[in-house]
């Protein structure tokens, strides 16, 4: 959760910083994508070298790097140096976010309720997305932007100092795993995308994370088309983000009563679905509802495919650190591209349709890249 607000504090403030310093639009642009690609970029390096007994170190080193990085925004001032700094940010945070999710699943007692504890781990980190940009916000308003990003910092301190009390209290590692790990590497983790289980685990999460950003960057321009302020806007937001943070920990029933396959395979086209009757609606009211609905499968969809990565992967294949890793990529990756594709369809059909067209791309496109995963790593 501390980890998440600091990650959320950095994007809400980071944009607004740099139009302060009076830089231009696509410099900004520019400036911010640099985080998430770093992010995206130390995913499967993280995963390689995560061992079992070497977290602590490891996730020091990284929340190290992202108080510093929080710290020196306000002195580096050149694009040069906000790019460097931003830079090992993003790749700090992608690090230990990957850690983290390894640890904590490798740290789960054998006879835990897995989909129950997934549940609360997915709704811990959207209860630090939504607290962490609002309390952001409040900050820049009355004390400016050095005292936002020490806040920032103080998240991630908090998010060390907590780690160091935790103990790892879960099962042995899978018999040959540790012999594997050792061997492992870059090009074993490329391999491990091979196998159907890993793949669709990541189609989810990236198909997931594309509708997600994409509805979410363009519905400012819709509902400013239709005539809502950017009060309203920023409600609808507000409110998917409780909804995401509320649903989670009480996904795990959900989940466990219909499957975990079922719900990542089958929520994900509901969730198109209402996402395509936003261009119905103008007022805040309807456009509330829709969005909340969205939430609701999206929260519960996240959890699912958090899930099928405990216990669709074999860890005797394959470690938690790069089964983390992969799982963690294929999200932001979604959440790049989302952006990008939304843009691009959007420049063909207008804002309104592309609630339209983008969902239906998006589901068939999810569809025929899970049947293509049934073939992937057979034998020829």
């Amino acid at each position: 959760m501390a980890v998440s607000a600091h990650h959320a504090a950095i994007g809400m403030i980071f944009p607004p910083f740099l139009d302060h310093l009076r830089y231009s639009v696509s410099a900004i642009g520019t400036l911010a994508s640099m985080g998430p690609i770093l992010a995206l970029a130390a995913r499967i390096p993280s995963g390689v070298v995560y061992r079992r007994g070497r977290t602590k170190p490891l996730m020091a080193a990284a929340l190290a790097v992202i108080i510093a990085c929080d710290l020196l925004y306000s002195f580096a001032v050149e694009p040069w140096a906000l790019a460097l700094v931003h830079s090992l940010n993003g790749f700090a945070y992608g690090a230990a976010t990957t850690f983290y999710l390894a640890f904590f699943v490798e740290a789960l007692p054998p006879d835990e309720d897995r989909p129950h504890a997934m549940g609360y781990y997915s709704g811990s980190m959207a209860v630090g997305y939504s607290a962490g940009a609002y309390f952001a916000g409040w900050i820049t308003d009355r004390l400016g932007y050095p005292a936002a990003f020490q806040l920032a910092a103080s998240l991630a301190f908090i998010g060390l100092v907590m780690f160091f009390f935790l103990r790892e209290v879960g099962a042995a590692p899978a018999q040959g795993a540790s012999q594997r790990r050792g061997h492992s590497g870059v090009w074993l983790a490329l391999k491990s995308m091979a196998d159907p289980n890993i793949a669709a685990l990541m189609t989810v999460a990236l198909f997931l994370n594309l509708l997600f950003q994409m509805g979410h960057t363009f519905l400012p321009l819709y509902g400013l088309g239709v005539g809502l302020a950017l009060a309203d806007i920023g409600l609808i937001k507000g409110l998917y983000a409780l909804c995401n943070a509320l649903t989670r920990p009480l996904g795990g029933p959900v989940v466990k009563r219909l499957g975990h396959q079922v719900v990542s395979r089958a929520g994900l086209p509901l969730q198109s679905a209402f996402m395509m009757l936003v261009p119905f609606f103008h007022d805040l009211g309807p456009l509330l509802v829709v969005f909340l609905m969205a939430g609701l499968l999206r929260a519960v969809v996240i959890v699912a495919n958090t899930i099928s990565m405990v216990e669709d992967v074999d860890e005797s294949r394959m470690g938690r650190g790069m089964a983390s890793g992969l799982f963690n990529a294929a999200g932001d990756l979604g959440a790049i591209l989302g952006p990008s594709l939304g843009g691009w369809v959007a420049s063909f059909t207008g804002v309104r349709d592309l609630f339209i067209v983008g969902p239906l791309l998006i589901v068939g496109a999810f569809f025929l890249t899970l049947w293509g995963c049934r073939f992937v790593g057979r034998e020829k």
